[in-house]
């Protein structure tokens, strides 16, 4: 398969819910794969090669949520240019962590501790 997938719109359009003409609305690989005119593997692969699988962003010590909030109230506002760039800087952070893995126990024990003091 050729490289037709560039890493920032995927990670844009797949995980920020910002499609590559500026519109906010989530997809998944179904609606990436009708948009790009690919099948769903095409697009999970072009994840994998990115570095974006969702097995290896799952596992990665990045607030992903929140960003994921942040461009959403900030589509509000439909600047399609500020949504781009922002994105961009929410990509180039989480690249930034690439490789640091997730402290899943420590992510449970906190909440129960939080849970407990309730």
């Amino acid at each position: 398969m050729r490289n037709k997938f560039d890493a920032l719109e995927l990670f844009s359009f797949y995980y920020m819910g910002l499609n590559p003409e500026g519109t906010y609305r989530f997809a998944n690989a179904n609606q990436l794969a009708r948009f790009y005119n690919a099948t769903v593997p095409e697009i999970m692969t072009a994840l994998r090669v990115a570095g974006l699988h969702p097995d290896s962003v799952v596992n990665t010590d990045f607030p992903m949520a929140r960003y994921q909030v942040e461009l959403q109230l900030a589509s509000i506002d439909g600047d399609p240019d500020k949504l781009r760039a922002m994105a961009s800087r929410i990509y180039d952070e989480f690249r930034a962590h690439a490789g640091k893995k997730r402290d899943w126990a420590s992510e449970i024990e906190s909440e129960q501790r939080a849970a407990q003091s309730d």
